[in-house]
């Protein structure tokens, strides 16, 4: 039988292997700061996002401003992110009388990390997010399910971003 002094002794013991095997194998936090090894951080909060037009624009700028300026705070700025959105929308279900009821709602970006004082581009990518609505009687309730729907996928997008200007900036930093 085993006691609870028997447990906590087992989840110790399994923590701290962990922990020796993660910090034997060179795991360094994505996101941490200098003076733990990792500079990303600093570098993703230098990055000022250039204005994206319309609504769902906006929402993706405001989210990547936040996202790479979160836990240091903004940064002199050193890089100019530049991002293009497309919008579109698919029939996901369609009924037996041709009726859609749901709506696939995908947003794509493609983006140019440029430095700020050169102009020259040091990373470009794409990314995507793909949200769905249903389709109701009202049309109010569908049009606001749609605009949320863009708004998480404007959220899903600038973390998808995020990740990948996190993953270049720690490989460039070291």
């Amino acid at each position: 039988m085993k006691t609870a002094f028997d447990r906590r002794g087992l989840v110790t013991g399994v923590l701290g292997t962990v922990g020796l095997v993660v910090t034997g194998c060179g795991f360094k936090p994505l996101y941490g700061t200098p003076e733990n090894g990792a500079g990303a951080s600093l570098e993703m909060a230098s990055v000022r996002v250039d204005p994206i037009p319309d609504r769902i624009g906006q929402i993706l700028r405001n989210e990547l401003t936040d996202r790479l300026t979160a836990g240091v705070g903004p940064q002199p700025t050193r890089y100019r992110l530049f991002v293009e959105i497309e919008e579109s929308t698919a029939p996901l279900q369609i009924q037996t009388t041709d009726t859609i009821t749901r709506y696939n709602f995908t947003l794509s970006a493609s983006f140019q990390l440029l430095d700020s004082t050169t102009g020259n581009v040091v990373y470009d990518d794409s990314a995507r997010a793909v949200g769905s609505y249903d389709v109701v009687e009202s049309e109010f309730a569908t049009l606001v399910a749609e605009q949320e729907t863009g708004r998480e996928a404007a959220r899903d997008l600038s973390s998808s971003i995020a990740a990948l200007l996190a993953l270049y900036f720690s490989r460039d930093t070291g």
